[in-house]
């Protein structure tokens, strides 16, 4: 009796010894396609990723839009309720005729009449950087400078920010100009104060700083 227990023991002990290799090899292969699925999976992520980045970027850009377009709508609004239908409709004659005949002594009076009369409305703000973006050397500095002083908060329709465009047109002279530092000082003002302004095709300003 007791011999049959021992064999018995003995039996199942074989029995385990010859199985474990076993049992080991099969957590091994399992765990090996574990990983390969894995990895598959964030390949899968990883080609998703890029197929939804040109989506994010534009439903980014739209979101940038609306919010530049509806700062364009207040600034109006604000001048609507400082002056009347009228006045505005002549500020924008004047403004025209500006934009249409540059270069004129009819355009160069017709933008100081503008100034004069209208000095705190959006469409001001826009007369002078087309004016300061039309001129040349230091004159086109000054006017610059004024976009910046004067008319920072002005905006276009299509939402560029009259003093953050006017800071990159003046850093790019300044860079033009060999005054690093005061092209530096600009550009890093549209970074930190002005992430998301943008230029006349939408694009962010950040991204058409000029370094050296």
């Amino acid at each position: 009796m007791r011999n049959t227990v021992l064999f018995r023991i003995f039996l199942f002990a074989v029995i385990a010894a010859t199985s474990l290799p076993v049992c080991a090899q099969n957590a091994v292969d399992e765990l090996a396609q574990l990983k390969a699925r894995v990895a598959q999976l964030e390949k899968q992520v990883q080609e998703m990723s890029k197929l939804l980045e040109p989506i994010r970027a534009q439903q980014g850009t739209e979101t940038r839009r609306r919010a530049l377009r509806e700062k364009f709508e207040k600034k109006m609004a604000q001048d609507q309720a400082k002056y009347s239908g009228e006045q505005l409709r002549e500020a924008e004659q004047l403004y025209q005729v500006a934009n249409q005949k540059w270069g004129t002594p009819e355009a160069a009076e017709s933008l100081q009449t503008m100034i004069k009369k209208y000095p705190d409305i959006n469409r001001t703000g826009c007369a002078m950087l087309y004016v300061a973006q039309r001129s040349e050397g230091e004159q086109r500095a000054k006017y610059l400078r004024d976009c910046i002083e004067k008319f920072n908060e002005c905006f276009y329709g299509d939402g560029v920010q009259v003093g953050a465009y006017a800071r990159l047109l003046l850093a790019d002279y300044w860079q033009s100009k060999g005054e690093k530092e005061n092209a530096e000082t600009l550009y890093s003002e549209i970074k930190s104060q002005y992430p998301n302004a943008v230029d006349h095709g939408g694009n962010l300003l950040i991204n058409g700083i000029k370094t050296p």
